[in-house]
């Protein structure tokens, strides 16, 4: 007998931010299709974050997703195993024309993608996501991503946090790899060391309470710094030392959580934590984090060449003012109103 099994593939092959983003629309597949099968196709980066996904059935990744793929022999195996699930239909999100061609060779009955669905700028990435399958969110809610973690991810972050009192805030810099910043786009998200060193400052100056600097191995040469440069027994870095799905618990387990415009500011929006993100060049309405069952605060200062993302403005900019509007005290600010503290418990050390 012919196996009759509607079977989905969903293609977004991008970072964390941008693979929880994909997560709502997994759920209102699952909720229209609930004997279909739904397979992903990730960057290996981002895999993680759905290892325990219950709308999905299979998950593949890429390692090196830029690779031509004339020169990949990874994306032509990935490409076999495709073929042999036999999908009805693949729903790429992806804008690059090589991740079309990847996917016409898996032969699926029926491709839908920004092509049939053009994006709307005006609309968050999760309606968009949405829009290509031809599915509308009815309520708030139904753009809620989805992170879920085992109890050993959960066990293990109260390992790293349990020594230090609460409430614990977590500051992610988010600078990564040096190499990395020749990308305009990279470095302008910044905030500056001197900042950060600032609001550190600051937060410890209230009695109790701990801070924690997240980061990626990379990151650790500056956490060190900043922890040299504050030297307090309720500071610490655990840059470099979870995982991604740990980090992610790491982040549910604290009580606060302050980051640039990267990735873990959406996992702290998937996982409920209050948050505080720096916003600067990113296009807000289309990617910046959201969330019913965690209150966020985005602090930035709209300037007139805002957001320079993906445009030609970002190439020549050389001094992200729409970062530098962001003081110290008003992610203080906002931070004891996340925590309900009164502000005076909070100082700017300069």
């Amino acid at each position: 007998m012919a196996d009759s099994r509607f079977r989905i593939l969903a293609i977004r092959v991008g970072a964390l931010g941008d693979t929880l983003m994909v997560t709502p629309l997994l759920r209102a597949l699952h909720r229209r299709h609930p004997d279909a099968e739904i397979d992903f196709l990730a960057s290996s980066l981002a895999a993680p974050l759905l290892e325990l996904n219950p709308n999905l059935t299979n998950l593949f990744f890429l390692r090196n997703r830029n690779w031509p793929m004339a020169m990949s022999p990874e994306k032509w195996r990935l490409i076999r195993r495709l073929r042999a699930r036999r999908y009805d239909l693949a729903l790429l999100l992806e804008s690059s024309s090589r991740y079309r061609r990847l996917i016409e060779r898996v032969h699926a009955h029926e491709i839908l993608s920004y092509q049939e669905a053009p994006f709307d700028a005006c609309q968050h990435a999760i309606i968009n996501n949405l829009r290509v399958a031809g599915i509308q969110a009815d309520a708030a809610e139904d753009l809620n991503m989805d992170l879920p973690l085992s109890d050993d991810d959960l066990a293990q972050a109260e390992c790293l946090l349990a020594d230090l009192p609460k409430p614990r805030i977590g500051v992610h810099m988010g600078w990564g790899p040096l190499g990395r910043k020749r990308r305009q786009g990279a470095r302008l998200r910044g905030w500056g060391y001197a900042r950060f060193v600032q609001l550190i400052s600051g937060m410890l100056e209230r009695r109790g309470g701990s801070i924690w600097l997240t980061g990626s191995p990379q990151d650790e040469k500056a956490t060190q710094a900043v922890i040299r440069s504050i030297a307090s027994p309720r500071l610490r870095s655990i840059a470099g030392k979870t995982r991604v799905r740990e980090l992610a618990a790491v982040i549910k387990r604290l009580d606060l959580f302050v980051s640039v415009d990267t990735g873990p500011s959406h996992m702290a929006a998937a996982v409920g934590t209050p948050s505080i993100v720096l916003w600067g060049p990113g296009k807000y309405e289309q990617t910046r984090p959201v969330s019913t069952v965690a209150p966020i605060c985005i602090l930035r200062h709209p300037v007139p060449c805002a957001p320079c993302q993906s445009t030609p403005m970002q190439k020549t900019c050389r001094r992200n003012i729409c970062m530098e509007a962001i003081t110290p005290e008003e992610v203080l600010e906002a931070a004891a109103k996340l925590l309900q503290v009164p502000h005076s418990q909070f100082t700017v050390l300069s």
